[in-house]
């Protein structure tokens, strides 16, 4: 039995020893063990983080661990006889990386000396590691050395690594299972010479990142604010009137919040990496715009084009007809074209002409007689097209009105008046109209589903969406816009943006949002894996499955389907010329496309 052990073993039996003969550090962090009421027989820790905490603290620290295994690469040979494991924890002790002999790591693994478990004095007794972080010095213990019987076996280094500020940010670990104590001095000594290299290496990558912020920043052209990685303010234009010294380190959604700022921020890279971003910013009580938009803006060169046919069609008296698929939004369109035009001071009436019958689509639109029907409201009802007098009415679904109601709208389009139903009076209203479908207006005519006269009266200024599949790089706009609004602000967006162009987003931004509201339910303090991610956006598409379920069951094609397909794309599926080069009505091939499910 060595001294050390015969020490450990009084002292644990609470006899009287002399510590004198351990080092300082050693000495009172078994003190420190005892009062704690520490277990000198645990074998491992119990303190851990869940797995996506795990990944939350590496993916913060991941500059740190890709500089560690940078470095540890040199240095593999001059290990190779000691059978090592390499251990990096962070400020708190928690073990964020681990390499090093298969073997060596296997018996790791009996003492929880693994990723996510905590190496802390409160949980496994005096350690290298935790003394590292209490004194900032190289720690080298050996056997007895450690307090728990867990690391008996073992032969430990750990040295501090410290942050630009100069402060412990992590700790670097050598241990070995040989428990060769002669060889602790030059392991001692190596390691404070890599972790002091370590350390210069993340001071002068932060110090080329702050110049290369500092130096973007009177590059400005416009007001903003510039910040770090972590949305840490870095610099803040001098037409903001903000006190800069005050603000720079704190978080930039502070800085919105009290200023009431709009911000969208631009990404800022050094050698390709991400260090960084810019906040253009346009201070409220500032604004004036003569264009009202309340969506998001885009950054796609089609949207942006389309928003510029949106501003000259709006201040037109003329009938709008809007384009675009479902949950493309326009509601938005109909409403910027409202607040932009020479009535935006009347009222703005939308009714949905497919969300409900005709006869209750006929009450709502003209109104009624007081006891025009049963069940009829006592004083009557005035309807939508004369509440919309002075204004703009807005018919979603236009497409989906009978016939009938088509050429009941048709009348108050052409003679500007209304007739209640139940009654003789006419009304005389004037309103700007605008319409909206997710489908052709033009090919419903051309089906004889849609009166070809009053196409003529809504489809004067056409106006068609871009889908959001068509300019996805708005889509990490939209999340931004919804994160502000949700005041969520996750590190992880990128990765969720990224996965996020993979998909082909039929339901357009309706399904986007409720992508990100499933994010935000789910996800709201953990980050979620790509897989997650992936699940999230799949539980709400139904094209996907759609596309599966068709790959797996559909039969081989007819020849008159791949006729039809053909002259079809031939002619882009303009159905007349497509009717006439197969020789074929238009009602006939409107079947067949109907049977064969070409659209």
């Amino acid at each position: 039995m060595n001294v050390k052990e015969r020490v450990w073993k009084g002292f644990i039996a609470q006899d009287s020893v002399d510590l004198t003969i351990l080092p300082e550090e050693v000495a009172t962090s078994w003190l420190h063990c005892r009062a704690l009421e520490v277990d000198p027989y645990a074998r491992k820790s119990e303190a851990i983080l869940t797995p996506p905490q795990l990944r939350e603290q590496q993916r913060k620290n991941e500059r740190l661990i890709a500089l560690v295994q940078q470095e540890l690469r040199m240095y593999e040979a001059y290990f190779k006889l000691q059978l090592p494991v390499f251990i990096l924890t962070d400020a708190n002790g928690y073990i964020l990386w681990r390499d090093g002999h298969e073997g060596t790591k296997r018996i790791a693994n009996d003492m929880s000396f693994s990723e996510g478990h905590r190496w802390h004095e409160q949980d496994v007794g005096t350690n290298a590691i935790s003394l590292a972080i209490q004194t900032g010095a190289v720690m080298s213990l050996t056997g007895y050395d450690h307090y728990a019987v867990g690391s008996h076996a073992w032969a430990c280094t750990a040295a501090a690594i410290y942050d630009e500020h100069d402060k412990v940010c992590a700790v670097l670990d050598i241990s070995s299972h040989l428990n060769d104590s002669a060889a602790a001095q030059e392991v001692n000594t190596f390691m404070k010479l890599l972790t002091a290299t370590i350390s210069s290496k993340i001071k002068s990558r932060y110090l080329e990142e702050r110049k290369q912020l500092v130096d973007y920043s009177y590059r400005m052209t416009q007001p903003g604010v510039v910040c770090d990685e972590f949305e840490r303010i870095v610099k803040i234009s001098a037409q903001l009137f903000v006190d800069e010294a005050q603000w720079q380190g704190q978080p930039i959604h502070a800085l919105l919040k009290e200023q009431v700022l709009q911000a969208l921020p631009q990404p800022i890279f050094l050698d390709d990496q991400m260090i960084g971003y810019f906040y253009p910013i346009v201070q409220q009580e500032e604004e004036t715009k003569q264009f009202f938009y309340q969506g998001v803006p885009s950054k796609n060169e089609a949207y942006r084009a389309f928003m510029a046919q949106v501003e000259k069609v709006a201040s037109s008296p003329l009938p709008v007809h809007i384009y675009g698929e479902s949950g493309s939004g326009k509601e938005v369109i109909a409403k910027t074209l409202h607040e932009n035009s020479a009535v935006a001071n009347g009222p703005l009436i939308a009714i949905n002409c497919g969300a409900i019958s005709e006869s209750l689509l006929e009450s709502e639109l003209f109104g009624y007689a007081p006891g025009a029907f049963t069940g009829a409201n006592a004083k009557g009802y005035k309807g939508k097209i004369a509440e919309a007098h002075g204004g703009t009415l807005f018919l979603d679904e236009v497409d989906s009105m009978s016939k009938r109601m088509q050429a009941a709208l048709l009348r108050v389009l052409e003679n500007q008046e209304v007739t209640r139903i139940g009654s003789t009076k006419v009304e005389q209203v004037s309103f700007r109209i605008v319409t909206a479908s997710n489908r052709d207006l033009r090919a419903e005519v051309e089906a004889e589903n849609f009166r070809m006269d009053l196409f003529y009266r809504l489809y004067v200024c056409p106006l068609s969406i871009p889908p959001l599949r068509e300019r996805k790089e708005d889509i990490f706009v939209f999340m931004q816009d919804y994160c502000m609004k949700k005041n969520w602000y996750p590190y992880w967006l990128a990765t969720a943006y990224e996965v996020a162009q993979h998909y082909e987003w039929y339901g357009n931004i309706r399904e986007l949002n409720n992508f990100l509201e499933r994010l935000h339910v789910y996800y709201e303090h953990v980050e979620p894996t790509r897989e997650q991610l992936q699940q999230t956006i799949e539980m709400g598409t139904i094209e996907r499955t759609k596309r599966k379920r068709l790959q797996q069951n559909v039969a081989p094609m007819s020849e008159e389907e791949k006729q039809l397909r053909a002259v079809l794309e031939q002619h882009h599926y303009h159905i007349s010329k497509a009717a006439a080069a197969l020789g074929m009505a238009r009602s006939t091939l409107y079947r067949k496309m109907k049977r064969y499910n070409l659209k």
